[in-house]
């Protein structure tokens, strides 16, 4: 991959010669969004069924910190927020490199169900859950209006590369080497990657002297031309919390995003068991889990070029009313065939392919200048709702050898946060152009 234009480059008045930086911002995105979805969301349940059976634990047991870790995410989403927009995505990504590739060397080492309880829920969730889409994402938003839900569309390629391609390593590497080895090794590439590639997830266009899209700076913008060709652009417009937090848009598209999310926790951690149960082997579904993500990017690609074009709530109700048909397919299969677990993945990725809209929805609606604030809003909103979802989902089994209760509750939310998409009133103060 080229190396993007580094921090002593000086844009001229407002586009820069070549690829606009903001292409480089969405590259990186995708290569950061690898991370939750690959390494940790899809790709820990890989390790899940290995871990559980080693140290002897029952599988609400093995899912009780991925559960408990959403109470802090509750805590940590809005300071995370206003860190991005303080100082920036760049660090924030570098602290959170730091301690996931720190969690999952620890997690090597864990020989009791203790210590496993206390670096997943302390180490190794709270940096990959706060620190790696909420940098990827605000960059985005800050750097795209126009086009914002293709560019959204486009990083959720990285959640579907790293889902697709990641969990089969993953489980490659488990049986080759063992998972205490694998995990290591993931620590250590954590470091070795995200750490310098950290350095070029520029906050924003007007801080480089650029205008969101690559937009042509306007002879009227304040400071005019300096020394250098370097412009100086005024800051991003937009709503203050307090203002947004008052509008009812605000809040149904928050419950809508967060139920989409709450369904994501409670089945992710489990889905390897879950196609276990449904009559698949372990081998089987450990490979097959790769086929989970892969629909995201055609399907998430398509639904950010709709988006754009037609109306943005339109194509997220239509992403939650396919999705929680997805649930109810597979609620009604006692025994799946592989052609049918990857068909309900199909229609399940609408749901996942439709969230990038939600993200460019808050920003069209509310503006950039504090959009990780109102992403941190949403984002608390979510961990509340579903804490407790991982550890429900282990005990479901636990007491009926079944995921029939956790399958059927599942349809039920991502089809009402689908009809939430659709209903939801415009905010009653339009940010101001360029927001």
């Amino acid at each position: 991959m080229p190396t993007p234009p580094s921090d002593n480059a000086t844009p001229d008045a407002g586009a820069s010669k070549g690829i606009f930086y903001g292409w480089w911002i969405v590259v990186i995105s995708v290569l950061v969004n690898m991370v939750p979805a690959g390494l940790y969301f899809i790709g820990f349940s890989v390790l899940f069924l290995p871990i559980s059976r080693e140290l002897g634990i029952s599988r609400a047991a093995a899912s009780l910190p991925f559960s408990l870790t959403r109470g802090i995410s509750a805590i940590q989403s809005p300071i995370i927020g206003i860190v991005i927009d303080r100082l920036g995505p760049k660090r924030v990504l570098f602290f959170c490199s730091l301690m996931a590739g720190l969690g999952y060397t620890l997690l090597s080492f864990t020989n009791g169900y203790l210590m496993f309880l206390l670096v997943v829920l302390l180490v190794l969730s709270p940096p990959i859950i706060g620190g790696y889409d909420s940098t990827s994402i605000a960059a985005t938003c800050q750097w795209f209006v126009r086009k914002r839900g293709t560019a959204l569309s486009i990083i959720v390629m990285g959640f579907a590369l790293g889902g697709a391609v990641l969990p089969p390593l993953l489980a490659a590497s488990s049986d080759a080497f063992g998972w205490r080895n694998t995990v290591l090794g993931v620590g250590l590439l954590l470091w070795a990657i995200y750490l310098p590639l950290s350095a070029f997830l520029h906050r924003s266009p007007e801080e480089r002297g650029l205008l969101p899209d690559g937009d042509p700076a306007p002879p009227e913008v304040e400071g005019g031309p300096r020394p250098g060709g370097r412009i100086v652009v005024p800051p991003p417009p937009g709503m203050s919390p307090g203002e947004a937090f008052r509008t009812p848009a605000y809040w149904i598209l928050s419950f809508s995003l967060a139920m989409r999310g709450m369904v994501f926790t409670a089945v992710s951690v489990h889905l390897v068991a879950m196609m276990v149960s449904k009559g698949l082997d372990e081998g089987t579904a450990g490979l097959l889990i790769g086929a989970f993500a892969l629909p995201w990017i055609p399907i998430s690609l398509f639904m950010g070029w709709w988006g754009d074009r037609w109306d943005k709530e339109r194509v997220s109700c239509v992403g939650g009313l396919v999705s929680g048909l997805g649930m109810f397919t597979l609620a009604l299969l006692d025994q799946v065939a592989i052609w049918q677990m990857i068909g309900v993945f199909v229609l399940w990725a609408f749901s996942e392919g439709s969230l990038p809209l939600g993200w460019a929805m808050l920003a069209d609606r509310f503006g950039r200048r504090n959009f990780g604030v109102l992403r941190g809003g949403i984002m608390a909103l979510f961990s509340v709702l579903s804490l407790g979802t991982p550890l429900y989902a282990g005990w479901v089994f636990d007491a009926f050898q079944s995921y029939q209760w956790l399958i059927i509750p599942a349809g039920v939310i991502l089809t009402s946060a689908g009809l939430l998409s659709l209903i939801m009133p415009r905010a009653k103060a339009a940010p101001a152009p360029g927001a």
